[in-house]
């Protein structure tokens, strides 16, 4: 072969390789508002639309289903379906509501239990008030809901005025019931700031079944990002879930992460509520940069858990402000969403 064959060989060779590096850009098929528990890491090709749900019978009359990364859950009433939280957006919502008819027939969907306002449990109420059900909140969640709600509303249906208001959240204070002697179900607050300042517990006596909301994360690193959120109210909500009170329950949902024993998902937030407090303020007394909080905010325990990576950091950094008496505004909107 000739020096000037050559030289064209290796010219095409070059070309080839530019144009195919360049024909193919890596896509992030998957972008995170800070503190959001995320999905995937990251993934080349179209962004992934895929809705799991995981249907978990617990008793009769009374499911469980995880939509991808958020426990919801729902109870058959003689008047029709409670459903507990409603997913992250319409899309999950519409799969849920697909998944209930499959098990539940056509019962009306009566009553959605919000148990906090955080959107990937709350983002899925659009679609089913449109499909007659009555919102039910905390009172101190109430207000972000409704709030949410006529944002939402008047991104939909921009510039029409005649379009009705959104109806407000139906106000829990303290308790609730609804459902016949056989199958009440106990809607309760337990009285102090915690994950947020509006978790509600929903309770079957009867059914020993017990949905926690993200009072309570199993295997799954609970959010202390809140504003509101308050470590000591938490962990003594917690802790009323151990009292004689409850003792009965065999089925506890959790908000985040696996159903296991009830005693066990508990006590896995108790001691990352604990855990994570004693490592941010031991560092804070040291007088440790918070600019290092990767390095000194490592918990092995924890490591690999869900939403280690994405949310264990920033809660040892409010943890750490708060140890030295500094207030963190919180993030209480973050969540993931797709492109």
């Amino acid at each position: 072969m000739t020096r000037t064959s050559s030289l064209l060989t290796a010219f095409a060779a070059l070309v080839v390789v530019c144009l195919s590096s360049s024909a193919a850009p890596a896509q992030d098929g998957t972008s995170y508002m800070p503190g959001a528990p995320q999905l995937s890491l990251r993934h080349d090709g179209p962004p992934d639309t895929t809705i799991t749900v995981t249907v978990s019978p617990l008793a009769e009359g009374v499911y469980a289903a995880k939509v991808n990364y958020v426990w919801t859950g729902w109870v058959e009433l003689p008047e029709g379906l409670l459903l507990i939280d409603s997913g992250l957006d319409e899309r999950t919502a519409k799969v849920l509501a697909d998944s209930i008819r499959a098990r539940s027939g056509a019962k009306p969907f009566k009553y959605l239990v919000n148990t906090h306002a955080h959107k990937d449990h709350t983002g899925g109420n659009a679609y089913f008030v449109a499909q007659g059900v009555k919102v039910m909140a905390q009172t101190h969640a109430a207000a972000v809901i409704d709030s949410m709600a006529k944002i939402e509303a008047a991104v939909h249906a921009p510039g029409n005025s005649n379009a009705p208001p959104p109806s407000p959240v139906v106000r829990i204070d303290r308790r609730k019931a609804l459902g016949p002697a056989s199958r009440t179900v106990e809607i309760i607050w337990l009285g102090k700031r915690a994950h947020t300042d509006g978790d509600l517990i929903v309770y079957l006596p009867k059914q020993k079944v017990l949905f926690a909301g993200d009072l309570v994360s199993n295997r799954a690193v609970p959010w202390m990002i809140d504003s509101k959120m308050d470590r000591e109210g938490w962990i003594a909500s917690v802790d009323s879930l151990r009292s004689k009170r409850f003792a009965s329950v065999i089925h506890l949902v959790p908000g985040h992460g696996v159903m296991e024993r009830p005693l066990d998902e508990i006590a896995y937030t108790w001691n990352y509520l604990h855990d994570a407090w004693d490592r941010a303020s031991k560092i804070a007394s040291y007088g440790t940069s918070i600019k290092a909080f990767k390095d000194w905010g490592y918990l092995g325990p924890y490591e690999g858990n869900e939403f280690y990576a994405e949310v264990h950091f920033m809660n040892m950094r409010r943890l750490y402000n708060e140890a030295l008496g500094i207030k963190t505004p919180g993030r209480p909107g973050a969540r993931a969403y797709k492109k």
